[in-house]
């Protein structure tokens, strides 16, 4: 029966020298002690859009810690962790992490819980701490799943924004589109809610190609055209002149 063999912590020249010696010790003490950086599951995330700013994902490190026989340890979940943004002063890019989703997590040199949101001064740390996970951010996501809504900016200068169940585009003041060639409304329906306005500068300002239909009145200040007719000063055959008045068009 074959038996597994217990793999030690020693290598085959710690004991060499003194050197070797305090070396070992010296590693170890920082294997144990310093956290750099680590990949992890994000298994929740308190952030609620932009309705606020980032808030903390908790986090498990996917990387797990053995035993002496190359067992994977079970592995602690790491609460209340800082996550990233895209933001810059007041504005952010809002895409929040999700259970499930793969990102690194980096772990600061100093006890950093006295810094808060908000926090804009230098404060001394939480306590003598360094390099430990309590103190972990999560300053990226490495997704594996095929994105189903996403913003393309691609290397021929285009951008392209794929919403499947919508498009929303708010703001309180004026939307302003500028394209130097032309704006294709590719769309079976196109609805208005408020007044439209449209000014040509050569040609005409709307020209359309199917049937029009109009429910309610139209008011116009200058003349129209229907087939080459003017509706001004369009006359009538089949009249005599005199002073009466046609009838109703038919």
């Amino acid at each position: 029966m074959s038996r597994k063999e217990n793999r030690g912590l020693r290598d085959p020249y710690m004991l060499a020298s003194g050197y070797n010696q305090l070396e070992f010790i010296v590693r170890r003490i920082i294997s144990e002690m310093v956290n750099t950086s680590a990949i992890v599951r994000v298994d929740g995330c308190t952030s609620q859009g932009p309705e606020g700013p980032a808030g903390t994902v908790s986090a498990t490190p996917l990387v797990a810690q053995t035993d002496a026989e190359g067992n994977a340890l079970p592995m602690t979940q790491i609460p209340s962790m800082p996550h990233g943004r895209v933001q810059g002063g007041i504005a952010a890019l809002i895409i929040d992490p999700v259970p499930g989703d793969i990102g690194v997590a980096s772990f600061c040199k100093s006890d950093s819980s006295t810094v808060k949101p908000g926090t804009s001064e230098p404060q001394r740390p939480g306590s003598f701490r360094n390099f430990d996970q309590a103190d972990g951010m999560l300053v990226a996501t490495v997704s594996n799943k095929a994105p189903e809504v996403w913003i393309e900016i691609r290397q021929d200068k285009t951008i392209i924004i794929h919403a499947p169940e919508g498009c929303a585009i708010k703001t309180d003041k004026i939307a302003e589109i500028k394209a130097g060639e032309g704006i294709v409304l590719d769309t079976p329906q196109t609805t208005i809610t408020g007044n439209l306005t449209a000014t040509g500068e050569k040609g005409n300002a709307i020209s359309m190609t199917g049937n029009v239909q109009l429910d309610g009145s139209l008011t116009s200040t200058g003349d129209q055209t229907a087939n080459g007719i003017s509706q001004t000063n369009h006359t009538h055959t089949g009249v005599q002149p005199g002073s009466g008045d046609t009838g109703k068009p038919q």
